[in-house]
């Protein structure tokens, strides 16, 4: 019997005897949708054990449904009280509940790839599709069955609102409205509150979706995966030691092809949000080729850096840890002209506590170098000693506190995220510029110390790059100086 059978009949005996979790019951709703035909495996022994129950009597009477059974805090299902347990049918009306979600999907298992419409192709271009695809009609329209492209890149709208997009060569199967398994190419999901549970399976690594934006990357023997926003649990098919983890906003694994799951640190992304890359360095056209760090990966150190590429403005999201902190010009006027369109780095927001931190930028060409620094606190000596204070500020709008927050601080959480340059900006960031005439790696230090009262606020640094004869700040020249602690000001 396959391991997912055998989990699947054991969640729901725990469910039917009422000892389940609430991540197990969870887990089996999931279950249920992601792959119907686990329902086959477990009905004939539900339907026998009911009737044997029923025709020795073993259906004792017990508590009212709506009636919560004990448990002892912190003991688990261990501490369950047996005493008063509901009857049978109530377990069973429990179990039949969260496999509900799967059996109309079971029962349409059978019907030919195509025939049952699940999603739309609501936007392509340069689609290549191959002659092995199977779940497109001549309207667009999607059901079970396979996609395959050799090119070009398109969007799937799932009719329950889930969107996937697929860009390049790339492969996958349509298997219901809730689950996709992706054999090779890259995809970028985006899931609705009511959607809750979809999946992208692959034959290297699963992703069930839990509120989210998250994208997956599967090539041969290696695969990718990335959360944007939200959050998703993962569980590696090949390391079950690995076991299911869950991965929250600025997460990102690589899974190697013994199935092992290591952080990877730097994602390539394009403006518009349509494609991402996790194999970035030699790549044409982006400046910033990589970034790296000395923070290493571990099973608890999932942390991303995102490049954008000429993807600064006004509004755009300054961490890929929070959604709610954006980079601004002071005044309507917006961003100064040089540094719009530039490639920017959402750096880690978290990382702005770590005193030992080091970032390293590897460029594909010369370019201007930028660092945008908290004006909260003063700049660090690696700044000055490598970088030139322009004189010029930009702002961070910080927006609300993330929802996970103590109780005792909300009563503070008073920011907005506002739209537009000038608006809502909370703190000031000093531009520090070097001209990198070459190539070689520059290694960025920490955000800076807390130091008494000036301590009292900080925020992690922004990264950007320009190409190196794109206009200079106003009052500064082209110069082939690098840098300079020269007219630094004294925050």
């Amino acid at each position: 019997m396959a391991s997912n059978e055998r989990e699947f009949q054991r969640l729901t005996r725990l469910v039917i005897d009422e000892v389940a979790t609430e991540s197990e019951r969870a887990e089996l709703a999931r279950m249920s949708a992601a792959d119907p035909s686990l329902i086959a495996s477990v009905v004939e022994e539900i339907t026998t054990d009911a009737l044997l129950r029923w025709r020795s009597g073993n259906i004792a009477a017990g508590r009212p449904l709506s009636e919560p059974v004990p448990v002892r805090p912190g003991r688990g299902r261990s501490a369950i009280k047996r005493a008063g347990r509901k009857p049978l049918w109530a377990g069973m009306l429990a179990a039949a509940a969260l496999i509900t979600v799967g059996v109309g999907a079971w029962l349409l298992t059978d019907s030919a790839p195509g025939e049952l419409l699940v999603a739309d192709i609501i936007d392509q271009e340069g689609v290549r599709w191959g002659d092995d695809t199977t779940a497109l009609s001549d309207d667009d329209a999607v059901g079970l069955g396979r996609l395959s492209s050799s090119g070009g890149e398109y969007t799937l709208q799932f009719r329950d609102g889930s969107t996937v997009r697929v860009v390049g060569r790339a492969s996958l199967e349509i298997k219901s409205k809730m689950l996709v398994r992706l054999d090779h190419g890259r995809a970028t999901a985006q899931v609705p509150p009511n959607s809750i549970g979809f999946t992208i399976e692959s034959s290297l690594i699963d992703v069930v979706d839990l509120g989210t934006e998250f994208g997956i990357s599967v090539d041969g023997d290696h695969a990718d995966v990335v959360v944007f926003d939200g959050e998703v649990d993962v569980k590696s098919n090949l390391d079950q030691a690995s076991g299911q983890r869950r991965l929250t906003q600025g997460n990102a694994v690589k899974v190697a092809r013994d199935g092992a799951m290591g952080r990877l640190v730097d994602v390539g992304r394009d403006v518009d949000g349509r494609w991402w890359t996790g194999n970035r360095l030699g790549a044409d056209g982006p400046l910033i080729a990589r970034v790296t760090d000395n923070i290493g990966g571990s099973s608890e150190v999932y942390a991303f850096y995102q490049t954008t590429y000429q993807g600064l403005s006004d509004d755009a999201v300054a961490y890929t840890d929070n959604p709610n902190h954006q980079w601004n010009g002071l005044t309507p006027d917006g961003l100064p002209g040089f540094l719009r369109g530039a490639d920017y780095v959402r750096t880690f927001n978290h990382y702005r506590y770590l005193l030992e931190f080091q970032m390293k930028i590897e460029l594909s060409a010369p370019a201007n170098l930028f660092v945008f620094a908290d004006n909260r606190i003063p700049p660090p000596e690696w700044l000055v000693e490598q970088f030139r204070d322009t004189g010029i500020d930009i702002g961070l709008d910080e927006g609300p506190w993330l929802d996970n927050i103590p109780e005792e601080y909300r009563k503070f959480d008073v920011n907005t995220t506002a739209v537009g340059a000038g608006q809502s900006v909370d703190n000031t960031f000093s531009v520090w510029r070097r001209r990198c005439t070459d190539t070689t790696p520059i290694t960025l230090g920490s955000a800076g110390l807390w130091s008494g009262d000036e301590g009292h606020g900080r925020a992690m640094y922004g990264v950007a790059a320009t190409p190196l004869d794109a206009p200079a700040p106003d009052g500064e020249q082209n110069s082939p100086v690098t840098g300079s602690s020269s007219g630094a000001r004294q925050k």
